[in-house]
C-alpha cells in the first residue's frame, strides 16, 4: 500500500482536478482514509436539502473521492492527475 506524504497533500488545496470528465477544484483534504473533497466548476447545480429533508439553496454540486484506488495499491484511477503529483513518502 502507498504511504501517502499528508504534507505533500496541501498544494492540492485549490487545484484543477477532473473527476468524472468534469473540472473541480479541491476544497478540503481528510486524512484518515486520505480523500479530497471537490467542487464543481461547472454551472452545474444541485438543490442542498435542508436539515428536515425540504429543498434548499442551488449549491456547486460537491464529491468526496479517495485518494487510493479500491485495491489500495495505487492512486485511485478517476483522479489521474494524481500521478503527476508527488505525494508519496
Amino acid at each position: 500500500m502507498p504511504t501517502i506524504d499528508p504534507e505533500k497533500l496541501k498544494p492540492l488545496l485549490g487545484q484543477t482536478l477532473h473527476y468524472q470528465g468534469m473540472a473541480c477544484q479541491v476544497i478540503e483534504i481528510l486524512a484518515d482514509p486520505p480523500a479530497l473533497v471537490l467542487q464543481g466548476r461547472h454551472e452545474r447545480k444541485v438543490i442542498q436539502p435542508t436539515q428536515y429533508g425540504d429543498a434548499g439553496d442551488w449549491i456547486a454540486e460537491t464529491f468526496t473521492v479517495a485518494l487510493l484506488n479500491s485495491r489500495l495499491d495505487g492512486f485511485n484511477p478517476d483522479l489521474p492527475e494524481l500521478a503527476g503529483f508527488d505525494l508519496l513518502i
